[in-house]
This record gives C-alpha cells, sequence and structure tokens, in this order.
C-alpha cells in the first residue's frame, strides 16, 4: 500500500510539473509557431543499444521547414523523491539521454528534494539544468551555467550532443525564446529593492508576464494565435476593464501623454493623433496605470529629474533616478504590449518571407541593396503594429535582430534618421 501511495504522489508531482512546463511554453507566447514546435508529455525514443524506446517524461522538438528530424531538443524529467538526489540518479538521466544519440540537447532535471554534492558536480559537469522545488507549484533554478554573469542567458546544450551546424538563424532564435522563457518562470522575477519614492525596480521579466495577463484579458488569441490589435481596440478595453477615458489636450511642445490616475483619465497630444506614435503613447499611459498606482513622487518632484538616454554603446538604457525608472518601465510595458516577443519574432518571419529575405537576422550594411531592405521592412512592420519606425528599430535592436555591418552608420543614427517617431 505504502509503494502504490509512494508512486500516485510521485505521479501527481510530475503531472503538475507537465502541466507548469505547458503553461509557460503556452505562456510564453510560442504556442503558435505552428511546426516549428513539439510538445511531447512521455516521449519515446529509440535507443539501438538497448533495442528498445527510452521514454522520457516530457521532450520539446525544435524543427526547421523541411528538415527530417528536429535540429535541438529539450529532455525534461520529473522526479519526486523522499531524499536527496544520489549521482546516480543524475547519471542515468544523463545515460538514458546519450543512449538515444540527441543532436543539440538541453537537459532540465526538476526534483523536490536537494542534490548530493556528487549528484550536483555531475549536472554541472554535464551541462544540465536542475530546478527544485517543495512542490510543483514552489520552485527555483539551483544550477545552470548561465550564473556566471547571465549575459545571454542561455541554457547550456550537453556537451556531447552539440552539431551547430544543422543550426540556422531561424532555430537558434526559437531556442533562445525557448531558454528565455523558461530562465524567467523558474526563478525569482520580482527584484524585491526598491527604488526611492515607492517605485519597484521592476524587471522585464516581470514587466513581460503584467503585459501578457493584460493581452490575455483584451484577447486571448494575441498571444496564441499572433492577432495584432490597434488603437481602437486598446481604447474600449481601457473604458470597459478599468474605467478609463482617453481625451486628447492642447500640450506643450514635447509632452506627448498624460496619465491622471487620480482620475482614471489618460490624455493624448493633438499633435499625434492618428499619427503612428497615439498607439504607443497611449499603451506608455497605460503602462503608468498598471505600473506605477502607488508613487509618492509628486509631480514637481518628477519634473526635477531629466529623462533617460539609449546609450548604443553599451546597448542599455541610462538609468540614474527615478524618473529613468519610470519612464523604462511604462516604455517596456508599452512596447511588451504591442508586439510580444515571440508574436514579433513570426511577424518579422512572414514579413522577411514576402520580402524574399532570409530568415533571422537583418543584415545592415553600406550596400544600397541591402539599406532600402532594411527600410522596407522596417516600413512594414511599424504600419502593421501601428506604431513608429523608431519603434520597431529598438524591438529589433533589443531582440538582437540587427547585424550592423556598416562602417558608416551606428543604430543610433538610424534612429536620429526617423526623429519625427522617436519613442517618449
Amino acid at each position: 500500500m505504502s509503494t502504490l501511495n509512494t508512486t500516485a504522489k510521485g505521479n501527481d508531482f510530475e503531472d503538475r510539473c507537465l502541466k507548469i512546463m505547458e503553461r509557460i511554453i503556452s505562456d510564453g507566447q510560442l504556442g503558435h509557431l505552428g511546426g516549428m514546435l513539439k510538445y511531447i508529455p512521455k516521449a519515446k525514443y529509440y535507443s539501438n543499444k538497448r533495442k528498445k524506446d527510452i521514454t522520457f517524461d516530457l521532450a520539446i522538438e525544435v524543427w526547421t521547414p523541411g528538415a527530417s528530424k528536429y535540429v535541438s531538443i529539450y529532455l525534461i524529467e520529473c522526479k519526486n523523491y523522499k531524499r536527496r538526489v544520489s549521482v546516480d540518479k543524475v547519471n542515468t538521466f544523463l545515460y538514458d539521454l546519450s543512449e538515444v544519440g540527441p543532436a543539440n540537447a538541453k537537459a532540465i532535471f526538476i526534483t523536490n528534494s536537494p542534490l548530493q554534492e556528487a549528484a550536483y558536480n555531475t549536472a554541472d559537469s554535464a551541462g544540465m539544468m536542475v530546478v527544485q522545488g517543495e512542490s510543483a507549484d514552489d520552485y527555483r533554478i539551483i544550477l545552470h551555467k548561465t550564473n556566471r554573469k547571465d549575459v545571454n542567458r542561455e541554457i547550456p546544450y550537453v556537451k556531447e550532443t552539440v552539431q551547430e551546424d544543422i543550426l540556422d538563424e531561424g532555430a537558434k532564435l526559437i531556442i533562445k525564446l525557448i531558454d528565455e522563457q523558461l530562465l524567467n518562470a523558474f526563478q525569482p522575477i520580482l527584484d524585491l529593492n526598491r527604488v526611492a519614492y515607492g517605485i519597484d525596480r521592476l524587471s522585464k521579466a516581470r514587466i513581460i508576464e503584467i503585459a501578457n495577463y493584460q493581452l490575455k484579458k483584451i484577447n486571448p488569441k494575441i498571444l496564441s494565435e499572433g492577432l495584432i490589435f490597434g488603437p481602437t481596440t486598446m481604447k474600449k478595453y481601457m473604458l470597459e476593464t478599468y474605467g478609463i477615458e482617453v481625451y486628447d489636450f492642447e500640450g506643450e511642445e514635447g509632452m506627448l501623454g498624460l496619465c491622471d490616475l487620480e482620475n482614471n483619465r489618460i490624455g493624448i497630444s493633438k499633435s499625434i493623433i492618428s499619427s503612428p506614435r497615439e498607439f504607443f503613447v497611449m499603451c506608455h499611459e497605460f503602462g503608468h496605470f498598471v505600473l506605477h498606482q502607488k508613487l509618492s513622487i509628486g509631480q514637481k518632484q518628477y519634473s526635477i529629474f531629466n529623462d533617460s538616454s539609449f546609450s548604443f554603446r553599451t546597448g542599455k538604457y541610462e538609468l540614474k533616478n527615478s524618473r529613468n525608472w519610470i519612464e523604462w518601465q511604462a516604455n517596456y510595458f508599452a512596447s511588451s504590449l504591442i508586439m510580444p516577443t515571440a508574436q514579433f519574432q513570426a511577424r518579422l518571419w512572414i514579413t522577411q518571407d514576402s520580402m524574399n529575405l532570409s530568415r533571422g537576422k537583418i543584415l545592415l550594411d553600406d550596400a544600397p541593396y541591402n539599406i532600402s531592405n532594411f527600410h522596407k521592412l522596417v516600413e512594414k512592420l511599424a504600419y502593421r503594429y501601428s506604431v513608429s519606425k523608431t519603434t520597431i528599430i529598438y524591438k529589433l535592436n533589443e531582440m538582437g535582430l540587427i547585424n550592423n555591418k556598416s562602417r558608416t552608420k551606428t543604430v543610433g543614427q538610424l534612429i536620429d534618421q526617423y526623429s519625427e517617431g522617436m519613442m517618449i
């Protein structure tokens, strides 16, 4: 009887883990990428050595168009143990993985118990990601290579499985999206440090999570099917859900939008009504409404601070004071709301296909043909998303999708060319 109970508890833990993994993938806006992703619970792979199938709790396969086999795979084991995880448990997972000979495999081991030292060292040496939690609802990463300064935020491949020659740019970008989604989901995403005046130092992952929550309420198909929406839908949603009235005003030069938290109103400058800037400004101000309800900073103190600036040397915003944080958070929220990363990636590919361009990073050099294609691509995406060309360039640059080989122009100079569409 005790064996049955133990088995039942193990299966329950495993089932809940699998549901969490499925939710992470679907919530990460990856579901509409179609045949490029295959989510397979209880995945079976044949071992020539054993002459039979080996079963893994979960596999996520990454495919490229026309390929006869996946080009990368995530193999995931979810185990409920009463004691610390021994090295033989980790070795069994690695041995099973090696027996099926996967290409570009990433191993993820989810357990409710801590690892013994030998097990930890073995997992570390192999490049395994280990996730530990008291239950399937309370988990955190305890081991992954990106802890070392975490620059690229990538889950490592199991070393002996690496076959980089079969990975094209499209596959690499999909893998990067999955890695980011898993790393965001399995680690604390809210930095509990506070900035002055009651401003939360929200991480990008937390802001994306908040934006996704809003998108599901606006229309679940935005994330699941890549549906694109615009200012009219946004106005209706804010009014019906939050009672927010959107009005236009004669603003001072440079003042494009206002968020009046006390009176539940968002103001848009008449100078940008029906322009490509209107939608982004509207979502930016809604970002203030969602993110900054508890601010204790007054307008006078707020106005003293300087605006943030984007450094194209470091590729980051210069966030030096409270106003910088407030505006950066609202900008990032607006970008995440209008252009969810996976959806934007898929739309980029569709646009590149329509222009007979290769999918993936956009080459920008000094050749007139490539310069022309870059501007046309940006223009098409800006029209599709009802935003300025500058907003699109920021998004492309943030996602690492501009391969700038130009000897005469930086990305910053490109931004200057579109000064009529500058972000807030």
